[in-house]
């Protein structure tokens, strides 16, 4: 006779199994199939934007393009909606570009994969706070902090309309983990009272934004197997704001970044050596499961 706890059990093995299957397909894709993913080289961005598009209807998203001019191409943010039952907003966004000679699967088609996992996730659950996830061009050099950037283009459309958002969470590079010690901080003295080793998801955040970062760790913890460790911090400390979510603080938004520290951990980051087979899905599943529960409960 099967027990009820076993049946539970071998349902929640078989959804991460999903997750994993589903996370790997993604970054596949966009790093192995597309590789490069930048303005320079032809056709890799709307490539990128066509399979990320077509990955949110699959889920049962119809997907808003918002396409700009960039250097005389045409380049689009990718949104897709979930309506909640209460009051709120959650803005939940990766970018999809690389830098040139680097096939980015750490950075940034892990987080794009997570994304994509989450808002499908997310399309068949009961939600309180309506969910925006947002797949954005233009992170990288050289129009990262710019008009061009796409995050920057998405927060000053929401903020010209005054629309107001609870927390954009930002999705950086969460797919490398290592058991071995490694990892390193913008202040030395960080090691003292954070892990050495590189087995952990990083949840950070401006101190307008400390709230957030402290519920979503909290809730990474509570939900998956995965450490998580929480940093607020003055916006020029330690890369903190060398993301998406600083597009959302400039246009005076909350916002937070999940992220496995990057180049901080990362020895690819920026490199040809970025490529799929150094990232860990079964983490990687983790943290979408963390996120997953932490954003039901919001």
């Amino acid at each position: 006779m099967t027990k009820s706890s076993d049946i539970l059990n071998g349902f929640q093995a078989f959804r991460k199994r999903v997750v994993i299957e589903n996370l790997y397909k993604h970054v596949e894709y966009l790093s192995v199939k597309i590789g490069d993913r930048h303005l320079w080289k032809e056709h890799s961005l709307s490539k990128a934007a066509d399979y990320i598009e077509s990955a949110f209807q699959v889920s049962g998203y119809t997907v808003q393009r918002q396409t700009y001019s960039c250097y005389g191409k045409s380049v689009s943010n990718l949104i897709a909606e979930k309506t909640g039952t209460d009051e709120g907003l959650v803005v939940i966004g990766a970018h999809y570009d690389t830098v040139p000679g680097t096939p980015g699967a750490d950075d940034n088609a892990s987080a794009v994969a997570g994304m994509l996992e989450l808002a499908r996730l997310h399309k068949a659950s009961l939600n309180k706070k309506h969910l925006i996830f947002v797949a954005f061009v233009n992170e990288e050099p050289p129009c990262f902090g710019s008009h061009n950037m796409g995050s920057m283009v998405y927060a000053k459309h929401l903020k010209d309309r005054k629309v107001s958002v609870d927390v954009m969470i930002s999705l950086e590079m969460i797919g490398y983990f290592s058991q071995e010690p490694i990892q390193q901080y913008p202040l030395a003295c960080m090691r003292l009272f954070y892990p050495k080793t590189a087995d952990f998801i990083a949840v950070v955040g401006n101190f307008h934004s400390s709230k957030y970062v402290s519920y979503l760790k909290k809730g990474i913890k509570k939900h998956s197997a995965i450490d998580a460790r929480s940093l607020t911090a003055p916006e020029y400390l330690g890369g903190i704001s060398l993301s998406d979510n600083s597009s959302f603080w400039h246009h005076g938004y909350r916002a937070v970044m999940v992220t496995d520290t990057s180049f901080f951990r990362n020895k690819n980051y920026h490199q040809e050596t970025d490529t799929i087979d150094t990232l860990n899905f079964e983490a990687m599943a983790e943290v979408v499961k963390g996120l997953y529960y932490t954003l039901l409960e919001i």
